[in-house]
């Protein structure tokens, strides 16, 4: 998770605005070194079976080859998906951007919404008025509980100002 800022003089006035991305542990390079890596070891035990007249081993090889690159291919292309999440005096706003680039974006009165861990899927929800939304499915259960925690005490602050008047 990564903070993009906290600045209350935009022209929105933000109040809390974070970034969620998915933990991913390879970048684009090392998916290529795995693939290359493979890719060496593959060609010439293939072609000694093949050589030798198994050629069904040759082909079941090159299947499963082909199967590991295109897992790790897909596996790093998910971890580009990711959520933004913004907090403004009239607004909170969900943008949850998939590996594809479709973004779907979800609003909020924030004087309204509830945020919260449901108990039985551990999931973190934000909504009000039958409107809600997922947050953050990829977070581990520490940090969707450290990140509800900010977002209610965030709410909750800018219903003080509001009050107070401030």
């Amino acid at each position: 998770m990564e903070t993009i800022g906290t600045s209350a003089q935009e022209d929105e006035n933000i109040r809390y605005s974070r970034v969620l991305r998915p933990h991913r542990s390879s970048s684009e390079r090392a998916v290529k070194i795995v693939t290359a890596f493979v890719l060496c070891l593959f060609i010439p035990t293939g072609t000694i079976f093949l050589l030798v007249g198994a050629w069904p081993v040759f082909g079941f090889m090159g299947l499963e080859v082909i199967a590991l690159i295109f897992a790790l291919r897909y596996n790093h292309k998910i971890g580009s998906a990711f959520e933004a999440i913004t907090i403004t005096d009239k607004e909170f706003r969900h943008s949850k951007v998939s590996h594809w680039g479709k973004r779907k974006l979800t609003s909020f009165q924030p004087q309204w919404l509830q945020v919260r861990i449901d108990e039985a899927s551990q999931q973190l929800i934000a909504g009000t008025h039958g409107k809600r939304v997922i947050i953050g499915k990829f977070l581990t259960d520490d940090e969707r509980e450290e990140l509800c925690n900010v977002l209610i005490e965030e709410i909750r602050r800018l219903g003080d100002v509001r009050h107070n008047g401030t």
